[in-house]
């Protein structure tokens, strides 16, 4: 034991954060969390402690075109990993949490100490959260409470179907949730009235404001398109509610932001989502037809080549492609260029 607590003690070498994917593009989760004051405010509010040093991480993110919606903290030795969701909840999130930290912790150490070694390899405590976002028509759908959890064991096979009496899991993951999905009911009657949900009273805070953004701008968009969504008297827009809410005093800082403003209003809805998708990806595959056209004009790109430049979908590799294909006297000369062997 005395060697065990001795091995504990801070001489360990500090833990770096997983390197930040500054490529993928922001959304208003990632803008909301942006601030260190609201980091810091956010792992009270979760573990009821003040954070010290906060590095930011990334996990292998979810992605919606280039976007991410997943945030992770490294803090006092702590693993925070915070995913949100959009619509119905998914019951393999567990599972889908489970991969993020594993690839999180896995940057952590040395993975073969970890695997081979025979000295204790220490990791930070892993924290698993969801907030769910989203409007529900049925009210029954809806939890009685904000904050539940979900665990992986939820998904196994049933150990009496399968006359294994004695096969519990070794294997456990739990998710902590925060649901603040709602029905378009309550979500006009806040719209209108300022009304919260009763359930939503003792979580006045930044999830809660993000979740009425969300829900919000959802609502907004669905007006004319079901009947279920009656336009509210005081605002005609998602422009409209976003002023409002800023009115209302709900991320100020955010919302006085027109380029955020005009972020967000394209991130929420799936109609919206995919219109958003459409116009990036369009932009992707003008910009690698240009960069072929430049190559065409030096020699025969292969038919590998081609493929591997007109899947590309980041506007930054084949913007930088685009320059080094100006400059080349040959196909072997922009291949070398972008460190790719010979197609």
């Amino acid at each position: 034991m005395e060697q065990e607590k001795s091995e504990r003690n801070p001489e360990r070498e500090p833990q770096e954060a997983v390197p930040v994917n500054r490529r993928a593009k922001d959304t208003f989760f990632k803008k909301v969390y942006e601030k260190e004051e609201r980091q810091k405010a956010l792992i009270s509010f979760l573990l009821g402690l003040d954070a010290n040093k906060i590095k930011i991480a990334n996990v292998r993110p979810i992605l919606l075109g280039n976007k991410e919606n997943d945030l992770a903290l490294l803090c006092d030795d702590v693993f925070y990993v915070l995913t949100e969701e959009q619509s119905s909840l998914s019951p393999n999130i567990p599972y889908r949490l489970l991969e993020y930290i594993t690839a999180g912790l896995r940057s952590l150490v040395d993975s073969e100490q970890a695997l081979y070694g025979k000295k204790r390899v220490y990791f930070p405590i892993p924290k698993l959260y969801l907030l769910q976002v989203g409007l529900e028509i049925k009210e029954e759908k809806l939890p009685e409470q904000i904050q539940y959890d979900i665990r992986l064991s939820d998904s196994y096979l049933l150990a009496e179907e399968k006359n294994l009496k004695n096969a519990e899991a070794d294997l456990e993951v739990i998710v902590h949730v925060y649901d603040f999905r709602m029905t378009p009911k309550e979500m006009l009657m806040y719209i209108e009235q300022g009304i919260l949900p009763q359930r939503f009273q003792r979580y006045k805070n930044d999830m809660m404001y993000y979740a009425l953004i969300a829900n919000g701008i959802t609502y907004m968009q669905r007006i004319g398109k079901d009947k279920k969504y009656i336009k509210p008297a005081n605002v005609s827009s998602v422009a409209e509610y976003l002023e409002m809410m800023l009115e209302r005093g709900i991320f100020v800082d955010l919302l006085s932001d027109k380029e955020v403003c005009d972020m967000t209003m394209a991130q929420f809805s799936r109609d919206d989502i995919l219109i958003y998708q459409g116009r990036e990806e369009g932009k992707a595959e003008g910009k690698a037809e240009a960069v072929l056209e430049l190559l065409e004009d030096i020699g025969e790109p292969s038919e590998m080549l081609r493929n591997y430049i007109m899947k590309q979908t980041d506007l930054e590799v084949l913007r930088r492609w685009h320059k080094i294909a100006a400059k080349a006297d040959s196909i072997r000369d922009f291949e070398q260029a972008v460190g790719l062997l010979s197609m």
